[in-house]
């Protein structure tokens, strides 16, 4: 009876490939052809999308030979795709997406590794040597949030370029929640996280829930840790005897007639001091 194919789609890291050799090598030492079928390397070095997979096909795999490659494999952090068919690669080399080699025996490891038709560019570590940052990511700095009524949500937006300008992260519901995020679990998650906070108190902030809780969360973090840079801009209309502000200890700006630039240069040189002496 013919036997059925039996092919593992791996997904790896174009720019991490040479862990891969040894791995590679030892696959196609101690399984030959009458148990592996197939090794074949297929990558697109396409600049904006480069991808590198590799598949192996068994046909008749001798006992323990699939689970051994499987081990291999997954000890390298690749992974596996059974979304991804040979075949569908396949395809896509038709539309010059991919380039592919088959490897049969250990030689052939190296020199597929350094053919520059399937990697003509270099790999990470090569750049890093070289003094390049690679893959850091971006906006992990704490940030400012911004404390707000969502009835002056046009104004404290227009707050967050002079920040920015100065260097400061902020974390704005507008931008850092997403659609189907929970809402509370992403406020809370965000006052953990923050550096500082700017309560931007008018009327609307001292009747809504939201703004009464992220005061009430603030105001227990502060009170536990003081790790953290409190600013309250508070309105000339307010009231200030009617909210229930746990920094009273705190100076705050009240704010006249004072334009958005004015209120920035004003609270910015505390900003920037903390940010600089906290290293946040």
């Amino acid at each position: 009876m013919e036997k059925l194919d039996k092919d593992y789609v791996w997904e790896c890291d174009y720019g991490v490939r040479k862990p891969l050799v040894p791995v590679l090598m030892e696959l196609l030492k101690n399984q030959d052809a009458t148990s592996l079928q197939m090794v074949n390397l297929l990558t697109n070095s396409i600049p904006y999308n480069l991808e590198f997979f590799i598949v192996v096909s068994y046909d008749n795999p001798k006992e323990g030979h699939v689970e051994v490659m499987k081990n291999l494999m997954r000890a390298e952090g690749l992974r596996y795709r059974p979304d991804i068919t040979f075949n569908e690669l396949s395809q896509e080399i038709g539309n010059r997406r991919f380039n592919s080699q088959t490897l049969v025996r250990e030689s052939d490891v190296l020199e597929a590794m350094n053919n520059e038709l399937l990697f003509p560019f270099v790999e990470k570590s090569k750049l890093e040597k070289m003094g390049y940052v690679i893959d850091k990511p971006l906006g992990n700095q704490m940030p400012i949030f911004l404390s707000h009524s969502s009835k002056n949500k046009s104004e404290v937006e227009d707050l967050i370029p002079y920040l920015n300008g100065a260097g400061l992260p902020v974390w704005f519901d507008k931008v850092n929640i997403d659609y189907g995020e929970s809402i509370v679990k992403a406020i809370q998650k965000g006052i953990k996280q923050s550096a500082g906070v700017i309560f931007w108190i008018t009327n609307d902030f001292i009747n809504s829930n939201w703004c009464d809780l992220e005061l009430t969360k603030f105001s227990s973090r502060y009170a536990s840790k003081k790790d953290l840079l409190t600013i309250a801009v508070v309105h000339q209309d307010v009231d200030i005897d009617k909210i229930d502000f746990l920094f009273d200890d705190i100076k705050y700006l009240h704010r006249k007639d004072e334009n958005l630039e004015t209120i920035a240069k004003k609270i910015l040189p505390s900003l920037k001091r903390y940010k600089s002496n906290n290293n946040t």
